[in-house]
């Protein structure tokens, strides 16, 4: 009996050897098929503006990301300018996962190396997955390409620069502007007959201002008329005086 229980041991042990190897292997997978599009670049100052704490591997949009490591979930959720989240506790190390499309995972889960976390979403310049991996003690950062069971991924190629063709005749010779000379102002005498200029300044006078002088100037015998035609019938219509005789 003791012998069926010591082989029965063994046999749970030997099946479950790859599950535990699984969570607890010491190198990682390449979560995501896709190029390296940004290099791990971490300072003195970790927090630092312009610094890179993880790598950026290239992916298509939906594309499945499996876990790099074996462990327990810790996040689930969004984080600002990282998107969608997901962190694992793998061992000594926690492994970030930012800028997914679709969250597969929840807090508090197990997950296997391998383990589908969820998709790749949208992010710039171009879509891709943000791996970082971060040391439990001390919070420092460490280089996720270090930690990969495969080399590191070559980054990929740069576009060519554009070149101008060269010239097909000789270079002209540069040469300053010439820049022709100003011709003396040349003074004219006035003319007696020219209109002085404070008169020619003078803006015109709109029409109806010379349309009321011209009834002003009519209106003035048409009154003197009209007054001695007044002064004519009052005096017919006077009565005559009777001289008076003397008695």
């Amino acid at each position: 009996m003791r012998v069926f229980l010591v082989w029965l041991a063994v046999a749970i042990c030997c099946a479950a050897a790859p599950a535990m190897s699984a969570f607890a292997s010491p190198r990682w997978r390449w979560p995501v098929e896709g190029s390296v599009l940004r290099l791990f670049a971490v300072g003195p100052d970790r927090f630092a503006a312009g610094q890179h704490r993880g790598v950026d591997l290239a992916a298509p949009p939906g594309a499945r990301v499996g876990a790099a490591c074996g462990g327990r979930v810790s996040f689930a959720g969004r984080v600002p300018r990282g998107g969608r989240t997901v962190s694992v506790r793998c061992g000594s190390l926690v492994a970030t996962y930012q800028h997914l499309g679709v969250v597969a995972v929840s807090r508090g889960q197990m997950l296997m190396a391998g383990a589908r976390i969820g998709t790749v979403g949208r992010a710039s310049p171009r879509p891709h997955v943000h791996l970082g991996a971060r040391d439990r003690a001390t919070d420092a950062y460490v280089d996720p390409l270090t930690l990969f069971a495969a080399g590191p991924r070559a980054l990929p190629p740069p576009l060519p620069a554009a070149r101008r063709p060269p010239p097909l005749g000789p270079s002209p010779v540069a040469r300053r502007p010439v820049v022709a000379p100003r011709p003396a102002p040349v003074r004219v005498a006035p003319s007696p007959l020219a209109v002085p200029r404070a008169l020619a300044a003078r803006p015109a006078l709109p029409w109806s201002v010379w349309l009321g002088l011209a009834l002003f100037g009519f209106g003035l015998p048409l009154g003197g008329l009209v007054r001695v035609r007044r002064r004519r019938r009052r005096l017919r219509r006077a009565p005559v005086p009777v001289p008076r005789t003397a008695a």
